[in-house]
């Protein structure tokens, strides 16, 4: 009963139907919560009349879905190794060959390119002696490669050399004062063993950079004269002190290589000038340019010095 109404009714009447309205409040609150004791109670005593029987249905679920199962593995097993076996062979047989033939067309799209050379060159320098000469370079920038070397000419051949290129390196190879009794006018070059090796990037990530960082090998000063020879000046520029770097040298008339040579330093420390002087045997041409390569192995540990040092007293012992 809302409250306008009882507003009009009479106190005694009012009071009656306040009792009335609760009552009927609490009959429904009561009916509400018999309702949900007989339901929990009609599902309590079906559990305990058919518990058995439920049981029985949860075991044979599990038993036919464990059968199943069994029954799957056996019959792909049977599939696989009896019905099946030859068609999954050549289906193998033919993922291998595709995935053969995808590796190689990755392999040869990502391998190395050939080495560059150009022909090569014969120098006379008397007495039935010969250099040979001609210039290699290694087109790839993330491959190094090593190498074995000779030259190949009528009366025989050269010893065979051990040579490299860095990346994007271009340098010459000789082979100087090879005796011939027959004169020699054409050779071949003959590269072997040819090994590639291509450079790290988690190691070497900017090989450019740790190039330049290890070969600022400045030359200056070169000359030729047929009196004394090349004279030319060398500065290790690096933090880097070397054994036995090579420095090839090329005397030049305009754009041609007219004759070649080869110094070796026994020790080429960081920071350090020297001066080096190369004396020429046999008949030479005019020379109007000398050029001169310097040439270290980066990859062979054995060029680089140890780093040498003095002792030093640590003053804050003093205190």
């Amino acid at each position: 009963m809302n409250a306008p109404i009882l507003a009009l009714m009479h106190p005694s009447w009012k009071s009656k139907a306040m009792i009335y309205f609760v009552r009927m409040e609490e009959q429904s609150f009561l009916r509400e919560e018999e309702k949900e004791f007989k339901r929990f109670h009609r599902l309590s005593v079906f559990w305990v009349e058919n518990q058995v029987f439920l049981r029985k249905i949860g075991y044979g679920i599990f038993i036919a879905f464990d059968g199943f199962l069994l029954l799957f593995v056996v019959w792909t097993m049977i599939d696989s190794f009896a019905l099946s076996y030859d068609n999954e062979n050549r289906e193998v047989a033919q993922i291998v060959a595709y995935g053969q033939q995808d590796l190689h067309s990755y392999t040869i799209a990502n391998s190395a390119d050939s080495i560059l050379q150009e022909d090569v060159r014969v120098f006379p320098i008397g007495n039935t002696r010969y250099d040979f000469y001609s210039m290699l370079e290694n087109p790839n920038s993330d491959w190094w490669v090593e190498f074995n070397y000779q030259f190949m000419f009528d009366a025989g051949e050269t010893v065979s050399e051990k040579g490299f290129l860095l990346p994007g390196q271009e340098k010459p190879v000789i082979s100087l004062a090879i005796t011939s009794q027959i004169p020699v006018q054409v050779a071949e070059l003959k590269l072997t063993d040819i090994v590639w090796h291509r450079i790290d990037k988690k190691i070497i990530s900017d090989y450019t950079t740790w190039q330049d960082d290890r070969l600022r090998i400045e030359v200056s000063d070169a000359t030729f004269s047929k009196e004394s020879g090349t004279t030319f000046a060398v500065f290790n520029n690096t933090a880097f002190s070397y054994f036995d770097p090579v420095f090839y040298v090329l005397l030049k008339r305009g754009p041609s290589v007219v004759g070649v040579s080869r110094a070796t330093v026994a020790s080429l420390k960081s920071g350090e000038h020297q001066e080096i002087s190369l004396y020429w045997f046999g008949t030479l041409p005019s020379v109007g340019e000398v050029e001169v390569i310097p040439d270290i192995q980066l990859f062979n540990p054995d060029v680089y010095q140890r780093i040498e040092g003095e002792p030093s007293i640590d003053i804050r012992t003093k205190f």
